[in-house]
């Protein structure tokens, strides 16, 4: 059995994600701006930054790796044993562990789970109810979930069915490869 890492480290991945921006807030914002209208936008946008605002966003960086040791645990029918928590000085960012190997399509869709709760849903819904604060706060999460759509874009071109084990220290993941030999006995 062969390993090989697919991960970033810290530095790089902030440059990934602070590139990543102005795509994602033109995805998520561009057309919602033209709808309500961009001197409106702002306006709101200014007197929806306040202390409840930054409340609900750390809070919600905590619900965010929460999201992704529950799809783990659920998805792998695992316990919350195999889960780990910590916070990456190098990078500044709070992250999750799985500490058993998954299938690439279980790890996926685990590290998809906030970014599409927290920040396309709300994107989404922010179109129908007119909602600056929710439009905006889907896409402050989206963002947070820069480095999982990095790490998404790194594992297309795996099988879905094949290895992976989260990586412990690095943002990404090892890839495990069985020897063809080994797939006899």
């Amino acid at each position: 059995m062969t390993q090989n890492e697919l991960t970033l480290s810290g530095i790089k991945l902030n440059l990934w994600v602070l590139l990543l921006v102005v795509p994602l807030w033109l995805l998520a914002s561009g057309l919602f701006v033209l709808q309500v209208g961009p001197q409106n936008y702002w306006h709101t946008l200014s007197h929806v930054m306040n202390g409840t605002f930054f409340l609900v966003l750390l809070l919600g960086v905590g619900v965010h790796e929460l999201l992704h040791a529950l799809a783990w645990m659920i998805l792998n029918r695992k316990g919350f044993r195999s889960i780990s928590f910590g916070f990456n000085v190098y990078s500044f960012t709070p992250y999750t562990h799985f500490r058993q190997p998954m299938k690439v399509w279980k790890y996926a869709l685990g590290g998809a789970m906030p970014g599409v709760l927290m920040g396309l849903i709300p994107v989404g819904l922010s179109y129908f109810n007119k909602s600056v604060a929710l439009n905006f706060m889907g896409f402050l999460f989206l963002w947070a979930a820069g480095g999982d759509i990095i790490s998404l874009w790194m594992l297309r071109k795996l099988k879905p069915n094949q290895l992976v084990l989260d990586h412990p220290e690095k943002m990404g993941c090892i890839v495990i490869n069985e020897e063809p030999n080994s797939m006899l006995h």
